[in-house]
């Protein structure tokens, strides 16, 4: 009995195995039957989705970088683009010949061989009045500044002083509004009191930076104007704030103490 039951198992082996067989090659001739297009791709399609050119194209971002030209004071006749965008910026602020050029703050300029950035510019005032300069930092890691102003730059030449730097700066406001201050309005009244353009010009020497191109620093003495060594550079946000709380018919009534500035408070327009 037990050589008798070997034997049954040893053609039940047989048979499965002949099954199998049987079964492999059924399987592999529908696979050698199957379009070769259609080869493996469910597997590939669940990997990889298929992009096609109409859908890929939502997917970039196209635009114009405007390329600034560099802001370097000794191509401002020279170059045409760089003339174009200053005279631009001027325009828009309403001046002229009183500044030479108009820079943001995340900006450089260059005078000569020195090329400085306003941040650092500023970043120096600021720390020599004990004030905090804001900046963020985004996500790139690039540093800039919390808001974007923009400055005047003029450039100090032999036989400048502040207040004239000053001077010409308020006549081309006003000149610009239409009205034209004379070039004696800085001087004393008959009563021997400052006028009201002297104040404002005094007051003013507080807004502004000098800044020593050579030592790259803040300069203490703002009266000491060395030519082509320094730069005054001034908050056009601050100036022009400041001149249209000013109703220049009542100009000669501004008060300055050597520190605080009163300005006559504008009457409201009378409705016809």
């Amino acid at each position: 009995m037990p050589r008798k039951q070997g034997n049954n198992t040893t053609k039940l082996v047989r048979i499965a195995a002949v099954a199998a067989l049987v079964i492999a090659g059924i399987l592999a001739w529908n696979i050698l039957r199957e379009p070769p297009e259609k080869k493996g791709t469910e597997s590939v399609e669940q990997s990889v989705p298929e992009v096609r050119p109409e859908e890929d194209s939502d997917m970039v971002v196209s635009g114009t970088i405007e390329q600034l030209p560099e802001i370097d004071y000794t191509e401002l006749d020279k170059d045409k683009e760089l003339t174009r965008l200053m005279d631009k910026r001027k325009e828009e602020l309403g001046v002229n010949d009183s500044l030479d050029m108009i820079v943001n703050s995340d900006e450089s300029f260059k005078v000569g061989k020195t090329t400085v950035s306003m941040r650092d510019i500023l970043e120096k005032s600021f720390r020599k009045d004990s004030k905090v300069f804001e900046e963020r930092i985004k996500e790139s890691g690039e540093v800039e500044p919390v808001t974007t102003d923009r400055y005047g730059i003029y450039v100090v030449q032999p036989g400048d002083n502040i207040w004239n730097v000053h001077f010409r700066i308020i006549q081309e406001y006003y000149q610009a509004r239409g009205i034209t201050v004379s070039n004696k309005a800085d001087e004393p009244l008959n009563s021997g009191y400052s006028s009201g353009i002297g104040r404002l010009l005094k007051f003013s020497e507080n807004m502004v930076i000098i800044y020593n191109l050579l030592e790259k620093k803040v300069s203490a003495d703002i009266n000491i104007l060395e030519p082509l060594s320094k730069v005054v550079v001034y908050n056009m946000n601050e100036v022009f704030t400041l001149l249209e709380e000013i109703n220049y018919d009542d100009v000669d009534k501004i008060r300055f103490d050597g520190e605080t500035i009163w300005i006559p408070a504008q009457q409201p327009e009378e409705k016809g």
